[in-house]
């Protein structure tokens, strides 16, 4: 039998040393049966320069975007293409950082036969070199098919470049959203049903650096809470039954100083956009201080009242 094809799908933007530190761990891998699809939307043609050594050695498929589509429809653009058995969105600044990682994930495949996706252990290099393992709450791991909106809390996956998919796997990513476009993802996958397996292994290495979307949106506010509130349409009023869920909107309505449904809109949320429940959040909290919501026994207090007041949604 023919080794199954990946595709390795790499949406790019400058940066052309990160690309090629991303194809190099690519050259080194033990499993040789590779596709690499890069989508470029760099308005030079320097990725396309700077990978032509590579192309007699890979099977390297290029395609620079005339205008840019930007992300997330870059990385669609780019899973679009992939003709392989098992697939991999590849952040351009990320790499594998083992030889054998390919294989690994291959063989948790053939032991899962029905798993749809496996990832591994989040683990995030800094530019000096430290390692962080940035997975929270641990528990999740087992227990996301059940919570699968529990990944707002902490999305143990971490960004695609951790994870690979069948390519039966035909979600694609909301075009919509940029802070939360990969926890949206994910929850899709699980409520569609597909399993998954976890490899608590550092098979990828994620670069951390300062002109990432993710320091963009953390210095954006509004793209944070604009997303939180598109996103809870999204999972629907029956979500507020978990606490854990009404307690992370409570507290993001708190953190991010939400006192009016004028700061909403200023935020880009139209009151269409915002669910009963939220909206009864909002108007329990703008009967105290801020100062006195920041006191954590207090607001939990109040928070756990207003949950068993809540109407119950099927």
């Amino acid at each position: 039998m023919p080794e199954p094809l990946i595709s390795i799908c790499i949406p790019a933007y400058k940066k052309p040393e990160f690309v090629i530190r991303c194809i190099q761990s690519i050259q080194k891998q033990s499993h040789k049966n590779v596709e690499i699809i890069i989508s470029d939307d760099s308005p030079t043609q320097d990725i396309k320069i700077v990978i032509q050594p590579y192309i007699s050695e890979l099977l390297i498929k290029y395609y620079h975007n005339e205008p840019a589509l930007k992300s997330p429809k870059n990385w669609n653009n780019a899973l679009d293409k992939a003709t392989g058995d098992f697939y991999m969105l590849m952040h351009q600044d990320d790499w594998f950082e083992h030889p054998q990682s390919l294989a690994i994930y291959l063989q948790a495949f053939d032991q899962n036969p029905k798993a749809g996706f496996v990832f591994c252990k989040n683990t995030a290099v800094q530019p000096d070199g430290n390692k962080i393992t940035l997975q929270a709450i641990q528990s999740l791991l087992k227990d996301m098919l059940s919570k699968p909106h529990h990944l707002l809390r902490a999305n143990v996956i971490g960004p695609p470049s951790n994870t690979m998919l069948r390519k039966e796997v035909k979600v694609r990513y909301d075009e919509s959203y940029i802070w939360l476009v990969d926890v949206d993802y994910y929850v899709q996958l699980l409520t569609k049903g597909y399993d998954y397996v976890y490899l608590n292994q550092h098979l990828v290495s994620i670069g951390l650096h300062e002109d990432q979307t993710t320091v963009f949106c953390r210095n954006n506010e509004d793209v944070i809470v604009k997303e939180n509130i598109w996103f809870a349409n999204k999972i629907g009023n029956s979500a507020f039954n978990d606490i854990l869920i009404y307690d992370y909107y409570w507290r993001l309505l708190r953190n991010y100083k939400i006192s009016s449904l004028a700061d909403l809109n200023k935020m880009g949320v139209s009151n269409a956009d915002l669910l009963p429940v939220i909206a009864k959040m909002l108007s329990v909290q703008t009967k105290f201080s801020l100062s006195l919501l920041r006191i954590g026994v207090f607001s939990k207090t109040v928070m756990s009242i207003c949950f068993l007041l809540r109407p119950k949604s099927e």
